[in-house]
């Protein structure tokens, strides 16, 4: 399948991130195939179920659409039940836990029935390549404090409507179109 699952990385931690379970729940991906043919038979159709549930649920909880979320709560209580019944030996862990069983009440009284990509990670997470570099390049290294105040002004000119204008835009050296390279 290609994914690395839960092995040791090279720059600290595991290969267990959300990169990976997008891959896993994607509906290309051969991960289940590989999963089903390691089980039982009576295990595979269960499998397959469960695995297609969770992708939609995945899917709807980081949209930015409105959901309806009575069916949504059916959908997160089907699928934890499936666990339940058909997996008594498995140990529900709590962040499924979190997304089964409370993720229908957060996105109905918390998000006015949207998803949550608006509170989405990624895009902090995509600046601690930033943050990195303008830490250890960039950033006055006198005190904390200094360091810190470097990085959050950098941070804030990177976004700034007026200087993005001004930001050049990569030319590809193959095709000569503009926005990638």
């Amino acid at each position: 399948t290609g994914l690395r699952i839960d092995q040791p990385d090279p720059k600290g931690g595991t290969t267990s991130t959300g990169g990976v379970a997008r891959k896993a729940f994607s509906n290309d991906s051969k991960f289940i195939e590989c999963v089903v043919s390691l089980v039982e038979i009576e295990f595979s159709g269960i499998l397959s179920k469960l695995h297609t549930q969770l992708s939609a649920i995945l899917r709807i909880v980081n949209s930015d659409r409105r959901i309806n979320t009575e069916e949504f709560g059916n959908l997160c209580t089907n699928t934890y039940l499936l666990i339940l019944d058909d997996f008594p030996w498995a140990n529900v862990t709590p962040s499924l836990h979190k997304l089964l069983a409370h993720s229908e009440e957060i996105l109905r009284e918390m998000n006015s029935g949207y998803g949550l990509k608006c509170f989405s990670e990624e895009g902090s997470e995509a600046c601690n390549k930033l943050i990195r570099r303008y830490r250890e390049r960039l950033a006055r290294k006198t005190s904390f404090e200094d360091n810190v105040v470097n990085i959050f002004i950098r941070l804030v000119s990177e976004s700034d409507p007026v200087l993005v204008k001004y930001r050049s835009i990569p030319v590809c050296e193959k095709c000569g179109e503009y926005g990638h390279t």
